[in-house]
């Protein structure tokens, strides 16, 4: 994030949608799911899913720089891994409507092509470490003008991305990234860097490979935040809902 545009703020950002998300619980404060697999929408989900590539270009492009314009499809949106991934979002129950405030994915090795972290990061593994099973964490973002609330959205894509390993039963668990927030994460999950930090062009900055410790990030989410991953767990595939919403414009600005 050494190149982020200052100018650019959490609140522009932030896609708002017409939707029906909150229809059934009307004082919800987040909702976070499942909103599509194999780069599907899933069903009644299609708005919600066009709205996160909008949260995840304008994130990447307009203030991170970590992706560059000519890296997106014709239609603005970047698709590179979706077609072998889950993809999961947090909507705010918001004054001005649904709000996307957070997005991740999960992308499933299968058989097809290795990870992204194997191919930036080919001398972390050794040939069969890997299995069909092996996941990698992706395109993690939580965007809110409050900070605390922002933190809980992070808390929350964690939570749901290893309700689903477990879930499935998936296997070893990746991610690349800044080495700033190696740092941030040590106190939110359990991790181990498997390489050292190198530039990456298709971030167009320094990364760093790391495993994720499922069985001991769970102890810790769940430990942490009431049990957040047993309750997505019990709720897959449906929507959990969280915390209470303000009532006016007023009281979210007072917020």
């Amino acid at each position: 994030l050494s190149h982020v545009d200052r100018s650019v703020t959490n609140h522009e950002v932030i896609p708002v949608i017409g939707s029906a998300l909150f229809a059934d619980e009307p004082t919800a404060r987040l909702a976070c799911g499942i909103i599509a697999e194999g780069g599907i929408a899933a069903a009644g989900f299609e708005a919600e899913y066009a709205a996160h590539f909008h949260l995840r270009k304008k994130v990447y492009v307009a203030q991170t720089g970590q992706l560059a314009e000519s890296e997106l499809q014709e239609d603005g949106t970047d698709r590179d891994d979706d077609a072998r991934s889950v993809t999961f979002a947090v909507f705010e129950n918001h004054a001005d409507g649904v709000r996307v405030v957070g997005v991740s994915r999960l992308i499933l090795r299968g058989d097809a092509r290795p990870l992204p972290v194997e191919e930036f990061c080919p001398d972390s593994f050794a040939p069969g470490d890997l299995t069909v099973n092996s996941v990698e964490v992706s395109r993690v973002i939580a965007r809110h003008e409050r900070a605390a609330l922002q933190d809980l959205v992070q808390w929350h894509l964690f939570a749901i991305m290893l309700a689903y390993v477990a879930n499935h039963e998936l296997g070893r668990t990746f991610a690349i990234i800044e080495p700033w927030l190696e740092r941030v994460l040590n106190g939110t999950i359990a991790i181990e860097r498997i390489g050292d930090p190198r530039y990456v062009e298709h971030y167009l900055d320094y990364n760093l490979p790391i495993e994720i410790d499922i069985p001991a990030s769970a102890e810790l989410v769940n430990a942490r935040n009431g049990g957040f991953i047993d309750r997505y767990r019990a709720a897959e595939p449906a929507m959990a809902y969280f915390g209470r919403a303000a009532r006016s414009a007023a009281s979210e600005q007072a917020a």
